[in-house]
């Protein structure tokens, strides 16, 4: 498995959420500000980022509700 090449990017439906176009396929990249995480699926990458904003004391925004 070697470097992947960028094609395309376009918004998802989800808050800091972007759908990558790459040489092996679509990927899910989650990001906030530094952090970055790269997902398989769109709903991981919403629920990423619901995680990284509890973590950092922040209310979720995507999946991730407060009980």
């Amino acid at each position: 498995m070697g470097m992947q090449t960028l094609r395309n990017t376009r918004k998802s439906k989800y808050k800091y959420v972007t759908i990558c176009e790459t040489d092996q396929g679509i990927k899910y990249r989650a990001q906030i500000k530094n952090w970055c995480r790269m997902c398989l699926d769109e709903r991981e990458a919403a629920k990423a980022v619901d995680l990284k904003m509890i973590e950092q004391g922040k209310e979720p925004v995507n999946i991730l509700v407060r009980k």
